[in-house]
């Protein structure tokens, strides 16, 4: 039986792949970074500034829950209690675009309001 550890996922939400108002790369090993989050935004194809938060609540093969708010002026992402703020550069209230990849799987997913 051979493992294979966790490298990164990313999830993504905006207007469409170009326009993104959050796009979330939580590394457990990839691209020189070791249990790093990444978040970015992305206007017309652009990357803005990343933003890099201190925290990393993800233990592979866990489970967690995350929530996804727009708030006024910035995004905020809850991780099991655990809180990011990341400005919503793009001024939206809503995604109409949702993207995952790597190595995460969802058991469900739920949409609510914040």
């Amino acid at each position: 039986c051979v493992s294979f550890p966790f490298v990164s996922f990313v999830l993504n939400l905006g207007q469409d792949d170009s326009n993104l108002a959050i796009h979330l790369n939580a590394r457990f090993e990839a691209l020189g970074d070791v249990k790093q989050i990444v978040c970015n935004s992305r206007s017309n194809g652009q990357w803005g500034a990343e933003v890099r938060p201190s925290i990393f609540p993800f233990q592979e093969g866990a489970e967690i829950k995350m929530c996804l708010c727009y708030q006024s002026g910035e995004i905020k992402v809850k991780i099991d209690g655990q809180d990011i703020s990341f400005p919503n550069r793009l001024g939206l209230n809503s995604a109409q675009y949702l993207s995952v990849d790597g190595d995460i799987s969802f058991l469900s997913f739920k949409y609510c309001k914040c």
